[in-house]
């Protein structure tokens, strides 16, 4: 039987290759390592529409959630910076953001400025370039961001801890630094709420092993080094002119005083 050697001639001349990137997302390259980010909910009947801007908006370190209803339940259990709703197809009776979510910021699309009902948040006219929608975007997301650091907490003092910049939120496991989210593992949570709630004490390796894996943890100490690098890496914190975490050479760690 004769092997079929191009795979053209089969498809009619018809060459397959990756589909092109849209014109206005050719701009975004890859960007950098993402250490901190801010939370977007995207809230879309078709959010294939929609996948440019989701492209720009995982490409600028941001992090992104995408649900198809208005009306799930998970919604009001989500903290987030900025909500964008989809409401393009008129598929709600008014043009009010999602209530319950974690989020003062929303930003509603519609097919154009002039919305026939009215308007709660603000409006980006969709489709549009992704450049300019990004503008408009980080904006919103960063003042969200900025207001929420200035209101006092709704969670009561025991459940926060305070360290210079950082606020650790221990019932939501939440990290913050300089009013920014911090991505982190449980380890390096449990890693920094110790060494935090340790009040500038130095903790041996055991010490550290102990509380966070329990008395029987058989692994090497070097376990924790690892776990502080990449700690540190994330609150960026230079090892060699350390802001929060200090090495105490032939013992262990400490948080930095103020």
């Amino acid at each position: 039987m004769q092997r079929e050697e191009n795979s053209g001639a089969m498809n009619g001349g018809l060459h397959l290759s990756p589909p092109a990137l849209p014109h206005e997302f050719e701009t975004f390259d890859e960007g950098a390592f993402c250490d901190s980010t801010l939370r977007i909910v995207v809230v879309s009947p078709l959010p294939a529409s929609l996948r440019a801007l989701v492209s720009a908006l995982t490409t600028r370190c941001y992090d992104v959630l995408v649900f198809h209803n208005e009306n799930d339940p998970i919604l009001a259990t989500i903290q987030a910076d900025l909500i964008i709703i989809d409401r393009r197809k008129n598929v709600v009776t008014d043009n009010k953001p999602v209530r319950g979510i974690g989020s003062e910021s929303a930003l509603l699309l519609l097919m154009n400025e002039r919305p026939s009902a009215p308007v709660e948040g603000e409006v980006l006219v969709w489709p549009s370039p992704v450049a300019s929608a990004m503008v408009q975007i980080e904006e919103l997301a960063s003042k969200s961001q900025a207001n929420a650091a200035l209101k006092p907490s709704e969670v009561s003092s025991e459940d926060q801890l305070l360290m210079k910049d950082i606020r650790m939120d221990l019932k939501r496991m939440t990290v913050q630094r300089g009013g920014r989210p911090v991505s982190l593992t449980k380890t390096e949570f449990d890693l920094l709420r110790i060494l935090s709630a340790s009040g500038g004490s130095v903790m041996s390796r055991q010490e550290i092993m102990e509380q966070i894996w329990g008395d029987g943890y058989f692994g090497g100490s070097n376990s924790v080094d690892v776990h502080i690098k990449s700690l540190r890496q994330k609150l960026g914190d230079d090892p060699k002119n350390p802001q929060y975490i200090l090495t105490v050479r032939g013992v262990g760690y400490r948080f930095a005083d103020s």
